[in-house]
């Protein structure tokens, strides 16, 4: 519920043991005989997630304080112009350290990757929410406003350009992208929602914007709900492009359904999974929560977004 501060869980640094088995040798000839000493990690790298930084934005017209990681393109240059990505976690990570929506999954680190980051500079914005920011009442808590007044801070401290602003969440980061597309249709260029619903009678405004929708069919209520979102869109005269994916692709095929997609040329993009392809076999994960497992894998996605602006 809206407010529920329940920590999502604990971050546990990665670890290892190992014992040298046999000699190792190294390029230059220096050779290490086998040992029988265990070694234990002493220090723990984590790829792109340790090329974010944390901060606290003090709002203080909401007066609520928001923990939140941001990563900036590493050759930086303020006579630049710059995109930024901001990623809203669901609500299993609620109340955890700040760095959680980094590890918890791939929605804010996979625009920091190297790859991603030589085809789009970008910045990318990943909060921490410290309780529930909005539920099944589609009610949000002020940490809603707190969000966007805070993508509004930073495109005043950094050369970031106001016209190429994008939203992405799950769940309840996904409900977030809708619900802050409906109340500031203007703010960004394109969003990507994984996962999440709306009140139908409230989505009109979306069919003028531009969006990449990922569902599980699995998905009862995402599902039902995004089917939903996709009429109104139509019947207000917009195209959307639709497709069913099969969740087990490979990234080649995955490539290819993007593709397929985009060549409908349509303003709104909706990408429904398979029953039954989003879970890893033997889990007992829900489909919901698979969803962005998969999602946010598919560099094609991300390119479509970033190609956006205003």
């Amino acid at each position: 519920m809206v407010g529920d501060t329940t920590p999502g869980g604990t971050i546990v640094a990665a670890k290892a043991t190992l014992t040298q088995k046999g000699t190792v040798t190294t390029t230059r000839g220096t050779r290490y005989a086998a040992s029988g000493t265990a070694l234990t990690t002493s220090s723990v790298v984590n790829l792109i997630v340790d090329d974010f930084k944390q901060f606290t934005f003090d709002d203080p017209a909401t007066g609520q304080t928001l923990k939140y990681n941001l990563f900036v393109p590493k050759n930086y240059d303020p006579r630049k112009r710059y995109p930024l990505v901001l990623f809203m976690h669901d609500a299993s990570v609620v109340n955890v350290a700040t760095e959680g929506p980094l590890v918890q999954g791939l929605g804010a680190v996979c625009w920091a990757s190297p790859e991603d980051q030589a085809r789009h500079e970008s910045f990318v914005l990943a909060p921490e929410y410290g309780s529930v920011v909005i539920d099944d009442t589609y009610e949000p808590s002020t940490l809603f406003d707190t969000t966007v007044n805070l993508v509004k801070s930073l495109t005043k401290r950094y050369a970031i350009d106001q016209k190429r602003l994008y939203a992405t969440g799950q769940s309840m980061g996904a409900m977030m992208t809708l619900g802050m597309n409906i109340k500031h249709p203007d703010l960004f260029a394109a969003s990507f929602v994984v996962a999440g619903q709306w009140p139908a009678e409230q989505v009109a405004p979306l069919a003028a914007k531009k969006l990449w929708v990922v569902v599980a069919q699995d998905d009862t209520k995402a599902y039902r709900g995004e089917n939903a979102i996709m009429q109104v869109i139509k019947d207000q005269g917009t195209k959307v492009a639709t497709a069913v994916w099969d969740g087990q692709s490979t990234a080649a095929q995955f490539a290819a359904d993007v593709r397929n997609v985009k060549a409908q040329k349509a303003p709104v993009n909706y990408a429904s999974f398979e029953v039954g392809t989003v879970v890893p076999a033997g889990s007992n994960v829900s489909g919901h929560m698979a969803t962005w497992r998969i999602a946010y894998t598919i560099p094609g996605v991300r390119d479509w977004i970033l190609s956006q602006s205003q």
